[in-house]
């Protein structure tokens, strides 16, 4: 049996067409829905006080998360926690500063940008420099989770948040697993001002570990790991996969051994992979493998070959010799193949064809059909 983890997401992101009609230059005002735990009226000094402070800076407020393992001094008051981020894990206590200062903001349900009306709990895009075209670069855009609305007037709106960022934007940075349109959620917290947000923006928590769970599209913002940046610094773990151990990567297709007493997961591009190897190992009259070379990683002087229409994956070897291309038939794409196979094509254009076998088990993948 084969399965191709290459499903689509059939819901469309509102969020990405409205912004592209031009939330880059919004307008950011406070929903009059207020919160019952607002403070009271200040008085017209008091106003104008805050109002003076908060001209003085474009980030009039800094936020501190405090560390599980860091001690309270005595006297000191008791810090906020954050319990409502993407993962649970994220749970973080902060303090704001000024404390006094953003207390004394009224606090709000939702602000609006532009035609949208943005709350709590919601994802949106951030500016990342005053860059004005008329369009919205959604790759170069910071991304963000709302998690508190305050002002003290449509003039002064601000936004707590936590950051979602891109594989690269961390220490780490970004691996072959990572999809195109990953994000990883963070309890690394900021305060924003309101005119710096860009619209809306659907992020899909993608459940990996669920067989069941419907693949992001491959144009949605998506999540699957978060990254606990106030404590451990440390990632949530993903499901690893076939021969190498390595987790899937949502913009590629992995295929599922059929036995029952196996049922792995496999990477198409690892199976490709292998089959060349074999085959420059049978061309080797030493019996000395050849390094293989996965499509889109030639080396510039090879013989460009590209990939079959209806291949999923690919590789190559450095001098061009050999290619290995997968088929996968049953897939939802636009070409699919017409046979579940494996073909290798020598440099003279000879073909032959293989069966997919298991790597881990060494059965027969076989179709559905």
């Amino acid at each position: 049996m084969l399965k191709s983890h290459d499903s689509m997401r059939t819901k469309q992101t509102t969020g990405k067409k409205k912004a592209a009609n031009g939330l880059n230059t919004p307008s950011a005002t406070p929903d009059m829905v207020r919160s019952p735990t607002a403070p009271q009226e200040l008085s017209e000094a008091d106003r104008a006080r805050l109002r003076a402070f908060l001209n003085k800076s474009d980030k009039p407020f800094s936020i501190e998360t405090i560390p599980a393992t860091r001690k309270r001094k005595r006297g000191a008051a008791d810090p906020h926690t954050e319990p409502n981020l993407d993962d649970e894990r994220l749970t973080v206590q902060y303090e704001v500063k000024p404390a006094s200062n953003w207390e004394s903001l009224r606090k709000y349900k939702k602000f609006t940008v532009g035609d949208e009306s943005i709350g709590a709990g919601e994802h949106v895009l951030v500016k990342h420099d005053d860059t004005d075209d008329g369009k919205v670069d959604y790759a170069a855009q910071w991304k963000a989770k709302v998690l508190e609305v305050r002002a003290l007037d449509s003039e002064h709106v601000y936004v707590r948040v936590a950051w979602l960022n891109r594989p690269e934007d961390l220490d780490t940075g970004r691996k072959s697993y990572h999809g195109k349109n990953e994000l990883i959620p963070t309890n690394q917290l900021d305060i924003i001002d309101a005119m710096t947000v860009n619209g809306k923006l659907d992020v899909y928590k993608w459940e990996e570990e669920n067989d069941d769970s419907t693949m992001p599209d491959p144009e949605e913002y998506f999540w699957r790991q978060s990254y606990d940046f106030a404590n451990t610094r440390t990632f949530s773990k993903l499901r690893p996969i076939c021969r190498d151990e390595t987790p899937q990567n949502p913009d590629e297709t992995i295929v599922q051994c059929g036995s029952s007493k196996c049922r792995k997961w496999m990477h198409a591009k690892c199976l490709a992979e292998d089959a060349l190897e074999r085959a420059s190992q049978a061309q080797e009259p030493s019996g000395k493998k050849r390094k293989s070379v996965g499509y889109g990683k030639r080396k510039s002087n090879t013989q460009d070959r590209a990939m079959s229409e209806t291949a999923t994956s690919m590789a190559i070897t450095p001098d061009g010799t050999l290619t290995a291309e997968v088929f996968v038939a049953e897939l939802p794409v636009e070409n699919p193949a017409e046979k579940t196979e494996i073909v290798i094509t020598e440099a003279d254009g000879k073909k032959r064809s293989e069966e997919l076998r298991c790597l881990l088990c060494g059965e027969v993948v076989e179709s559905e059909c």
